[in-house]
């Protein structure tokens, strides 16, 4: 058998395995050349964060000024970034680059690891940044992707980027593929994104609003994508992060969306006293009730009244990825989507970069 390796970046997360149906189907031609296929996830990084001056790459050299430019909370252009909240490295790094030292940024993207500037590089631990559900979908606002800034918890960092090309990894993708247009399956971070990965599909929390998860439902507004501000929010990104009047991880048609727990053990949440040592607390109100869909390794265990036809299953895929479409790992394509700026550390959350968005469905071959 000719070995075909092929290499996909993935910054995030992505979907890609679960775009293949759940019912065999005849393989295409030139299907059994491929032996090998590399899934690397490479979690919190946009792709302009890490790979945005790649040579040939969609990148950051193709954006214009007015794609950069971020917008303040009340759409207007901001004057300039925001300080880095809290500072843009890590707590314990040391010597560390202080929120002071971020102040008065251009309304720009910037390099991280500039000599002339910051100079830190890819091996110095940032603060970290939101890679949440509603959030990332409010900064990529519509797709004109210009509210990074506005609803980040992290100010200006969100438009930082680096000079990747003296990683291995660089080297690899010039060997292999650099998909530079693949997308993750879901908005948010990696708990969803995984999920996603395994079973398109979405997890729930049945009877949310009467079980310890009930003050995890986030509080929205009417659109049911935008998280409702709190009174004391600062109403520019100028004047501080955002605040909410509850930003949880369940929706408010109960399904899971930010980081829960597993239920079977090993879990962050350990057993309940007295109970059965190989499952997490149910008690817990990070704890994520045993999910039934079909998987790309087994059939689904449908629980009670939870039956679902392979068709349906193939809808759900399509509806929960049509606004974040990518190309599958064994079909790559360039797609024609607006673009937005450089995202550090987000996936949008984008993750892969959550400036790279297109409208075509990708829950296919």
């Amino acid at each position: 058998m000719t070995r075909f390796t092929l290499f996909t970046s993935l910054c995030l997360a992505g979907t890609a395995l679960a775009s293949i149906p759940a019912t065999a189907n005849a393989a295409p031609p030139g299907f059994d050349k491929i032996d090998t296929v590399v899934v690397i996830y490479a979690e919190n990084r946009s792709f302009d964060n890490l790979y945005g001056g790649f040579p040939g790459a969609n990148g950051l050299a193709n954006l214009s000024a007015g794609q950069v430019r971020q917008l303040d909370r009340d759409g207007k252009p901001l004057s300039e970034l925001p300080p880095a909240w809290g500072g843009l490295t890590a707590k314990g790094v040391t010597p560390p680059v202080t929120e002071a030292q971020t102040a008065h940024l251009s309304n720009a993207s910037f390099a991280i690891d500039d000599a002339s500037g910051f100079n830190e590089k890819t091996s110095v631990i940032t603060r970290d940044l939101w890679h949440r559900f509603y959030q990332e979908q409010m900064q990529i606002d519509g797709g004109k992707n210009d509210k990074f800034v506005a609803w980040a918890d992290s100010g200006g960092l969100v438009m930082g980027h680096y000079d990747n090309s003296v990683l291995p990894m660089w080297a690899v993708a010039k060997k292999y593929v650099l998909a530079d247009n693949f997308f993750q399956g879901a908005f948010g971070g990696s708990f969803l994104n995984h999920i996603m990965l395994a079973c398109a599909c979405v997890p729930v929390y049945p009877n949310a609003d009467t079980s310890p998860v009930k003050g995890q439902i986030a509080v929205v507004e009417a659109d049911g994508t935008t998280l409702k501000v709190a009174d004391n929010s600062p109403a520019s990104a100028l004047g501080g992060a955002p605040k909410f009047v509850n930003d949880g991880a369940i929706t408010p048609d109960f399904h899971a969306v930010n980081t829960m727990q597993p239920p079977y053990q090993p879990s962050a949440n350990k057993p309940a006293e007295g109970g059965d040592k190989a499952l997490a607390d149910p008690a817990q109100p990070t704890t994520l009730p045993p999910q039934h869909d079909i998987t790309i390794g087994r059939p689904g265990i449908p629980a009670p009244g939870r039956q679902r036809s392979t068709a349906r299953t193939r809808r759900l895929c399509r509806t929960s990825s049509s606004t974040t479409s990518h190309s599958t790992i064994l079909r790559l394509t360039r797609q024609a989507r607006p673009r937005g700026p450089s995202i550090s550390g987000m996936a949008a959350s984008t993750g892969p970069n959550s400036s790279r968005r297109s409208t075509t469905a990708s829950c296919r071959r």
